[in-house]
Order: structure tokens, then C-alpha cells, then sequence
């Protein structure tokens, strides 16, 4: 039976000029973004402080998360322009903090799609040098290479969620390795990159587990953590177990800030791109 949800989800829509503009440049430059192919509940206010989450190595990812409404199957072949075309969109819409997500693909063993996201980066960071560059990157199988290829490129913020607690990760993610994720983000830390990650409740988890996960990811020296509601995008996708009363959100806040992290982004509607440039902006004054 399917959950009723509760007052404190609630999606403003908000379809101004800036919204339409962006869904446009979209369009024309032939993109794709994380914020439509994942149906994020914050699309229509990112979108109007044009602000997107930019999805390269095309639409079709390579494995199932039961999470994730991105469609699912064998990819097309590789787009060499993409990253030309994203770094124009960029700077079309004057940005000054982008983030640059992808599917995963699995298909392409010699570098998992490496090469692809270190030329977006290269591209966006010589027509827009003001443009502060975040990356969520899928794991790259753990295969360092890769990950090096990314890390030269030199986004300056890196990210890879680790989506939920270790105990119900097989059935959230059954390709991926939470401990995977957990060396991909360790390896970011001490290549001297600033690091980000994030996870969903609401999938079964305990509260516990929550305050174990983030206490064990901060102390792998993660700078940035978010966590907020999950969602049921379709019917076919895993249930939701519960919705997190907003106190605990907060309880989680105050809990991370404690533990170590820089910036805690923690509420219902928290995704991991969500205010991903004020929480650059906090993490380099406080550097400065």
C-alpha cells in the first residue's frame, strides 16, 4: 500500500523566464539534465535561479538502482562534442558554480567514460575560467586511473554519493559497492581534492545507522555531506519505508556539524546538486 505523503512535502512550481530560458538552452544544445531524467522535486526553483545539474555520456545508464528513474539499457555511443556543447551552455547562462553528473557506463572499460568528463571540465574552465566546476562522478568500478583522469582536470569540488547505509545498499544499488564508494571517496580526500557526498532515508534504514554512516564518512575527511527524503519516482521503483519528520533532518544538521563536516545540507527535499553553490561559496570563505 502506498504511503500518503505527509504536509512537509511540498514542490513549489515555478515557471518564470528563467525556467524557460534554461528548459530552451537545453534543449537546443541537445543536453541532458540529472534534473529532468531524475525528476528532482526541486526542479522548477533551481531552474528559476538558473541553476541546473548538466548529465553528459548521454540519457541511458548502464545499471538499475532501485532508486533512480534514469532510463536504464545499452548507451549510445560516445558524443565527443558533448562536453563543447556543455561548456557553451554554460556559458550562455553566465554560471558561476555548474555541476556535472553522468549515467554510469559500464560499457566503456578502457576508462569508464573518464576521458569525457575531464574534457567537459577542460572546456568549461577555458570559456568560462569564473565558473567554479562540481562534479558528481558515478564510481568508475574503483579503477584509479580513471579517477586520476577526472582528478587532473581539476574540478573544484569533486562528489560520488554513497546513497545510503551500508546495510541496505545491495538492494538500493545492486551494481554498485557501498565500500566502493567509501575508497572512491577516500581516494579524493588524500589526491588533496575537496570532497562531497550524499544519501537518501526513507529506504529502511535506522536512524543510528544514519549518524553511523555520517560519522564514518567524516571521518575520511569529507568536507561537504547531504541528505534528505527519498522519493518513489515510479511504482516501479523501491518503496518508500518512511518519511523523515523535518526534526530529524535538523537533528541530522546539527549531528554532521558536530561530527566534522564543513557544510551539512539536511531536509525533505535536500538532493545532492541542491544549493550546490551556496555550499561552495561557505566551504572557500571559510578557506580564504
Amino acid at each position: 500500500m502506498e504511503m500518503k505523503k505527509p504536509s512537509w512535502i511540498k514542490v513549489k512550481i515555478n515557471i518564470n523566464e528563467n525556467y524557460k530560458d534554461l528548459n530552451n538552452l537545453v534543449l537546443d544544445k541537445k543536453l541532458h539534465t540529472v534534473c529532468q531524467e531524475a525528476r528532482c522535486p526541486n526542479i522548477y526553483e533551481c531552474w528559476s535561479r538558473k541553476t541546473a545539474t548538466i548529465m553528459i555520456l548521454g540519457g541511458i545508464c548502464t545499471r538499475a538502482c532501485g532508486f533512480c528513474s534514469v532510463a536504464t539499457g545499452k548507451p549510445k555511443a560516445v558524443d565527443f562534442e558533448e562536453p563543447k556543447r556543455a561548456a557553451s551552455a554554460v556559458m550562455q547562462m553566465g554560471l558561476k558554480h555548474v555541476v556535472i553528473t553522468s549515467v554510469d557506463r559500464d560499457d566503456l572499460r578502457n576508462d569508464y567514460g573518464a576521458y569525457i568528463w575531464a574534457k567537459t571540465i577542460k572546456e568549461i574552465n577555458d570559456t568560462s575560467p569564473s565558473c567554479k566546476v562540481e562534479v558528481l562522478t558515478p564510481d568508475f568500478q574503483g579503477y584509479k586511473k580513471s579517477l586520476d583522469i577526472v582528478f587532473k582536470a581539476q574540478p573544484d569540488i569533486f562528489s560520488h554519493n554513497i546513497e545510503c547505509v551500508e546495510r541496505i545498499s545491495r538492494s538500493v544499488r545492486p551494481q554498485s559497492k557501498w565500500d566502493r564508494s567509501k575508497k572512491v571517496l577516500s581516494y579524493s580526500v588524500k589526491s588533496g581534492l575537496l570532497t562531497k557526498t550524499g544519501m537518501m532515508v526513507g529506504l529502511g534504514e535506522n536512524k543510528a545507522e544514519v549518524l553511523d554512516t555520517m560519522k564514518e564518512i567524516s571521518d575520511l575527511g569529507v568536507s561537504i555531506f547531504n541528505i534528505g527524503q527519498y522519493l518513489q519516482p515510479t511504482k516501479k521503483h523501491l518503496d518508500v519505508q518512511r518519511y523523515v519528520h523535518p526534526d530529524e533532518f535538523v537533528e541530522y544538521k546539527e549531528k554532521g556539524e558536530e561530527y566534522g563536516f564543513d557544510v551539512v545540507e539536511s531536509g525533505p527535499l535536500v538532493r545532492s546538486s541542491y544549493m550546490a553553490d551556496k555550499q561552495a561559496e561557505s566551504v572557500f570563505a571559510g578557506q580564504s
